[in-house]
C-alpha cells in the first residue's frame, strides 16, 4: 500500500472569499474550503480592504498589510500547533489595538 502524500498541485489556492464567519478558499481541483475566521484572529480583526490584498504562493495565502498568512496544507490536514503564552499575549495586544482604531 502507499503512504498517502499532499498533491501540491491539487491542493493550490486559486482564491479567497470572506463570509461573515469563514475564510473561503478556492482550490485549484475544485474544491471550496471554509474555516472559521475565529482561526485567524489577525484576520478576523483585519478591514475589508485589508482582506482583499493577498497573495497566493501555492500552497499559502499571505496578506501583507496584516503580516500573517494561511498554510493550506495545516488547513487542510486540520494540523494544529498549539501556541505559546508569550505569543497569544501578543497577538491580543495587537489584535485590541487594531480594533481600537476607527475604520
Amino acid at each position: 500500500m502507499q503512504e498517502p502524500v499532499i498533491h501540491e498541485t491539487r491542493n493550490e489556492a486559486r482564491g479567497v472569499r470572506f463570509t461573515d464567519t469563514h475564510v473561503m478558499v478556492d482550490l485549484a481541483d475544485g474544491r471550496i474550503i471554509g474555516v472559521p475566521l475565529s482561526f485567524f484572529p489577525l484576520l478576523e480583526s483585519a478591514t475589508d480592504d485589508e482582506k482583499r490584498n493577498y497573495r497566493l504562493y501555492g500552497l499559502s495565502i499571505y496578506w501583507d498589510d496584516i503580516d500573517d498568512g494561511i498554510d493550506l496544507t495545516a488547513m487542510i490536514s486540520g494540523l494544529y500547533i498549539p501556541p505559546t503564552r508569550e505569543y497569544l499575549e501578543g497577538l491580543r495586544s495587537i489584535v485590541g489595538a487594531r480594533l481600537a482604531v476607527p475604520t
